[in-house]
């Protein structure tokens, strides 16, 4: 008799929650089309946003009142235009465009805009001079040993 019993209130609480689940989906239907409109909304915006290359290579020209910086790669030369919100360092210190010179090694990430290619990041390596003082701390070690 217990078991019978229980069984009917399990069928009746299934029962409940069919109607319920019932309930909220023809309450979502809806609510469908708005959130299509949503998705087809941040489907246009993603396809606006251009997507960033990158360009490593030596410095060839700059143009600080131009705000322009030509960099030779692997692919041929890129000349990057810079705006304010450009992030630009070297090394962990924050630079402008004046302090490039040509022939500085220069890693950059670029998004062409309107034809223009927008330079987003410069960073510039400090590795000369780490490589300088390693050579002159082995030397010096090597001098002490003998």
């Amino acid at each position: 008799m217990k078991k019978v019993l229980s069984l009917i209130v399990a069928v009746a609480f299934a029962l409940s929650l069919a109607g319920v689940a019932f309930a909220a989906g023809t309450t979502s239907t809806a609510a469908a089309p708005k959130t299509k409109k949503v998705i087809k909304h941040k489907k246009a915006a993603k396809k606006k946003i251009a997507r960033l290359k990158y360009v490593f290579g030596e410095v060839t020209a700059v143009d600080a009142t131009a705000g322009t910086l030509t960099v030779k790669g692997k692919k041929g030369e890129v000349t990057l235009n810079t705006t304010s919100k450009t992030w630009m360092r070297h090394g962990k210190k924050k630079m402008t465009l004046a302090d490039i010179k040509a022939g500085d090694k220069v890693s950059a990430r670029y998004s062409t805009v309107k034809g223009k290619d927008v330079a987003r990041s410069i960073y510039m390596r400090p590795v000369a001079a780490k490589k300088a003082k390693a050579k002159k701390t082995k030397k010096a070690a090597k001098t002490k040993k003998k």
